[in-house]
């Protein structure tokens, strides 16, 4: 049997999902969530560790977190860390991974396809490295193909794979699952896309392929548990995948209704309500839904002052007054034809930017026109 821990866009020293002031607080919380996943290493005893890309950010990254790198590194030896460099931190010669002396364990992949066996383990792993932060066409169209006389063989590679889903991300490095099929292997250790995501092979319909996801969430949308995978290869080249969660600190997402709120105590005990089951020290992004009297209005900053138990949170004011806004029209005074103005406006919106800037126009005129006849 052959072990991995597969893991991809760490992004360290990449701008993230908090206020500035506390930046190197959540930089301490992606690191010690790398030194999580050199544990899992350790624990696992992992043949390989497989990191596929966006590691470390080219620009604004720090000597400082390469040399942290360098030493964790150095604490899996003999274990083979096998890194894929993705757009973010290209194989450039302004690099730290060019540029810093890494430990013999340590195995880079460049913009030329690279081999590296292990006959001891009767394993090839095979990869390609971003040049530059723009890559459009496949690597796969140049992979020069396996090498016989060995039981498995793995790829680690940063690259969107292309499928009728849509991207959500740019498609640098844009790959198909027959081109992945066609090379042979038997596991691709993927990056670049941070929702976790399983492809099967396009003939025997076993997973083949995978991308483990961002380790640590970097924005709201990464939100929830985050993992890497470990994953075993049996002696015929079955493949085992199992998800484990490695997050230092969770980025969580609630909706509250504030109906029937109409004072700011009111509201935050509705919130408190709603937070009751999360930790302390997690990250929150909070809606606020529903209609509110008229009357009242959330004050956002004192909410904030409110829920000082968490990391970082932030509230987003989505309610709605509740005025009869077809009543307030049909009285055809002012301020029914202000709001009427905005709906046509939002009606009328060519795109999704300019309809939600007409929707803030419109809950702005409701909040002014509920303070002056609420």
């Amino acid at each position: 049997m052959l072990s991995f821990i597969h893991t991809a866009d760490i992004h360290l020293d990449a701008p993230v999902y908090t206020s500035s002031l506390s930046y190197e607080l959540r930089q301490d919380d992606f690191r010690r969530t790398m030194r999580k996943i050199r544990d899992l290493v350790w624990e696992k005893q992992a043949d390989f560790w497989l990191i596929a890309g966006d590691l470390m950010e080219l620009h604004g990254g720090r000597r400082a977190t390469a040399v942290f790198l360098r030493d964790l590194f150095a604490s899996v030896a003999p274990t083979p860390v096998c890194i894929a460099p993705g757009n973010h931190d290209p194989w450039r010669t302004d690099s730290y991974y060019q540029s810093m002396e890494w430990p013999g364990n340590v195995f880079w992949f460049t913009p030329e396809w690279g081999v590296y066996e292990f006959p001891e383990k009767s394993c090839v792993i095979y990869g390609w490295g971003f040049p530059q932060p723009h890559v459009y066409e496949s690597p796969l169209l140049d992979f020069p193909g396996k090498l016989d006389g060995y039981r498995h063989h793995l790829m680690v590679l940063h690259a969107s794979v292309i499928h009728s889903g849509g991207e959500e991300h740019h498609p640098y490095a844009p790959i198909t699952l027959d081109e992945m099929a066609r090379t042979g292997m038997d596991y691709i250790a993927l990056g670049h896309i941070h929702k976790p995501a399983l492809f099967p092979h396009p003939q025997h319909k076993k997973v083949f392929a995978a991308y483990p996801g961002s380790p640590e969430g970097l924005s709201v949308k990464e939100d929830g548990p985050r993992h890497v995978l470990y994953g075993e290869l049996g002696e015929e080249g079955q493949l085992k995948l199992e998800e484990i969660p490695v997050q230092t600190r969770m980025i969580l997402k609630r909706e509250v209704e504030v109906q029937g709120a109409e004072t700011m105590e009111q509201l935050v005990d509705r919130v408190e309500q709603a937070l009751s089951d999360v930790q302390d020290g997690q990250i929150l992004a909070v809606t606020l839904t529903g209609e509110r009297p008229a009357h009242f209005s959330p004050a956002i900053e004192v909410l904030q002052q409110r829920f000082t138990r968490f990391f970082s949170i932030r509230f987003a004011d989505k309610t709605r007054p509740d005025l009869d806004v077809e009543k307030l029209i049909a009285e055809g005074g002012i301020w029914g034809r202000w709001v009427k103005k905005l709906l046509e406006e939002e009606a009328a919106a060519e795109d999704e930017q300019q309809r939600e800037v007409a929707r803030m126009a419109v809950k702005e005129a409701l909040d002014r026109i509920g303070g002056v006849i609420g």
